[in-house]
């Protein structure tokens, strides 16, 4: 029987069944759409009267059963309304994704937020991609929004200000995008491609995790590419402009630098290999010797000295290169080279003396940014990239370690009080690591003892306590590249002053023979930063408790292959984020935040500008020292940034004041730019005793 016939047959019976004629249903259906809608019945119509065939008898049929059910629908149901509802939905919560995007995006970077020692790579990075294309359309007047990142510069051009002596910028930890060079193993499908910075990074890490690991990681022993693996800095000014899409961290200045007449024959961007020691940075790329004949072309081409600028780390890459380039071991370029070739170095936000959050990432792989994620978010981000992953790939970065805390308890104070302690502070943040050990019984671990240890390691015990819970090999790393303590006196100042260690810490060595040149300091205060941790510890009631000066007896050397067996990691030592306080506010999450930018204490933007560089042993050429803090301010809501009078780590490069002072100070119109101090870094300052 051919198909048709069944479906004739097929029809007929329903039909019979129903004891209804298919033409009074046909009928039945014109009736009903035209009461619902014109369009419907005209429709109908026409297929009653020009198609008789069974097939079209069918579609009536089901037709007049889809109108009747809709007929009968309550309204709340109906298709229409629906519709309408669903749109006005959409709509509120993408306007409320862009009013909560910074908490929403905690939970989903929480595996890069971690990473961020410089604040550099905030938590909406990755919640602005996905959304963007959606929020777009919610930011009033777009064009006003473009032409605001011209300025001030337009208005300072109209007032004459213009381009003058060369910029060299220099970024900071985790700003320059790292692209793969690799042409083997799995980094095979990035090469050319950035494995730090742009979307690249993020499908990466969550497609290929293990890949992204072994591509980022530095080899342990040596510091340098792993084998198998390279990565190297992208070059030019767009190498740290927007490390993501619609993510600036130069761009504004960028472009604020260009409205008043720079371009990329006189603005440098000094990018490199931020997971590099800063020794190596010269071993395998050649980075200082590089920068040194930038500046010496920029002086041949433009007759003008150049003006330096830096950003949190950079700041620090900077220092070591003005001692790397006087010295007879390093350019060469003798006692004069620096007052020559740099008319003014401009240090933002630069940690001088370290940050603490730099000992917790290296010790636990943690920090407030994950402590404080809530249960829910700790177990997430565990799963996907722990703390032990975190810290093992962490430890490998030597230029990370260039940031851990200097100066010892002579400026980060003791077990009984410190130089930034207010009234109100429970405690003192002198004890930078406050250790809480639970005794477990040996034979059976799984009981505690009512035995519990509390130990207060200030900075000086916490990075000795650190090195003695870490392999040998990155004990090793740190001895062979930095040092962290203070000299008092001209005598050891001069017998040190060829050790490359001692450049990188601002308490060993001195700034250049540069008496024409100028330093800025600008920074931000006025948002909580980390300056105290609370650990929690787990061992065994007979385990050695080795965090006490160095004992040599017979069992170090089997400690030392226990720790490198395990990772050199204590797996059971973590910051107790069960520890906050209602009479403090302050600690939270087992963190006792202090005074800062949000990433850098105030006492390591501060200290060294108001007060350290004062002194002829650290200063023995007499550089005048400008210091200009801006106070934080909460921008509005639907800025993600902060606006333009933030003070926080990486957002102050859009701050419009401090735009301004750098603006003057490569202009050269500096006349009115002096101390401008409105924290309280004097009267810290005062309290440290050298």
């Amino acid at each position: 029987m051919s198909r048709r016939r069944q479906r004739r047959k097929r029809h007929d019976d329903s039909t019979s069944d129903t004891g209804t004629d298919v033409t009074d249903i046909a009928d039945l259906a014109i009736t009903t759409s035209r009461n619902d809608s014109s369009r419907r019945s005209s429709e109908s119509s026409r297929r009653r009267k020009n198609n008789s065939t069974p097939e079209a008898i069918e579609e009536i049929v089901n037709e007049t059963f889809f109108l009747k059910h809709e007929q009968n629908r309550p309204f709340l149901t109906k298709k229409r309304v629906v519709f309408t509802a669903g749109i006005i939905f959409g709509l509120t919560i993408a306007w409320l994704m862009g009013q909560r995007t910074t908490e929403i995006s905690n939970y989903i970077s929480l595996a890069f937020s971690d990473l961020d020692f410089a604040s550099i790579l905030p938590a909406n990075i990755l919640v602005d991609e996905l959304l963007g294309n959606i929020t777009m359309f919610l930011k009033p007047n777009i064009t006003l929004l473009e032409d605001k990142e011209f300025y001030p510069a337009l208005d300072m051009l109209e007032r004459g200000v213009k381009s003058h002596f060369p910029v060299v910028l220099v970024p900071g930890i985790v700003s320059t995008g790292l692209e793969s060079w690799s042409t083997s193993n799995c980094s095979r499908p990035y090469f050319r491609k950035r494995m730090w910075g742009t979307t690249t990074m993020f499908r990466a890490v969550l497609l290929d995790k293990e890949c992204w690991i072994e591509t980022m990681r530095l080899d342990p022993d040596t510091g340098l590419d792993p084998p198998n693996f390279k990565l190297r800095s992208a070059q030019g000014l767009d190498a740290a402009d927007y490390l993501f899409p619609g993510y600036w961290v130069w761009g504004k200045l960028i472009q604020n630098f260009a409205a008043i007449g720079y371009d990329n024959n006189n603005m440098h961007l000094a990018a490199y290999d931020w997971r590099l020691s800063f020794y190596n940075l010269e071993v395998r790329d050649q980075y200082f010797s590089k920068l040194k004949a930038t500046l010496e072309l920029a002086k041949k081409v433009d007759g003008k000295k150049s003006v330096i600028v830096s950003h949190s780390m950079g700041g620090l890459v900077t220092l070591y290169f003005f001692k790397w380039v006087e010295s007879p071991t390093g350019g060469n370029g003798g006692p004069n080279w620096v007052n020559d070739y740099v008319e003014a170095f401009v240090n933002i936000g630069g940690p001088l003396l370290g940050l603490p959050k730099a000992l917790s990432a290296l010790l636990s792989g943690e920090m407030r940014d994950t402590v404080e994620l809530g249960a829910f978010g700790i177990y997430v981000l565990e799963r996907f990239f722990s703390k032990l992953e975190r810290a093992d790939l962490f430890r490998t970065w030597g230029g990370l370690s260039s940031m851990l805390p200097k100066g010892g308890e002579e400026i980060w104070g003791n077990e009984f009080q410190a130089p930034d302690d207010s009234d109100d502070t429970q405690g003192t943040y002198g004890s930078m690591l406050t250790m809480r050990s639970l005794i477990k019984k040996k034979e059976n671990p799984s009981e505690s003892s009512d035995i519990v240890k509390v130990r207060n390691h200030t900075c000086k015990s916490g990075v000795h306590f650190l090195q003695k819970h870490t392999p040998n090999r990155f004990s090793e790393m740190l001895t062979r590249n930095y040092s962290f303590g203070v000299v008092t006196d001209e005598e050891q100042m001069q017998e040190i002053k060829e050790d490359r260690t001692k450049w990188t810490n601002v308490l060993e060595s001195q700034l250049p023979n540069a008496p024409d040149m100028k330093i800025y300091c600008l920074y931000g205060y006025g948002k909580e930063t980390e300056r105290k941790y609370y650990y929690a510890r787990e061992q065994l009631e007979d385990e050695d408790d080795d965090d006490d000066d160095d004992v040599e007896d017979e069992n170090q050397e089997k400690r030392k292959r226990f720790r490198d067996k395990l990772g050199g990691f204590l797996r059971n030592v973590f910051i107790d984020s069960s520890v906050s306080s209602d009479k403090d506010p302050k600690i939270k999450s087992g963190v006792h935040n202090g005074e800062g930018d949000g990433t850098v204490p105030l006492l390591s933007l501060g200290y060294m500008c108001v007060k350290g560089w004062k002194n002829p042993l650290y200063n023995p050429a007499g550089i005048k020292v400008i210091t200009r803090e801006f106070q934080h301010q909460v921008g509005p809501p639907l800025d993600l940034r902060g606006g333009e009078n933030t003070a926080d780590h990486v957002d102050i490069l859009g701050n419009y004041e401090l735009t301004k002072d750098i603006l003057k100070i490569a202009s050269g119109s500096v006349n009115d730019l002096e101390d401008r101090i409105t924290s309280a870094i004097r009267e810290f300052a005062a309290k440290v005793k050298l």
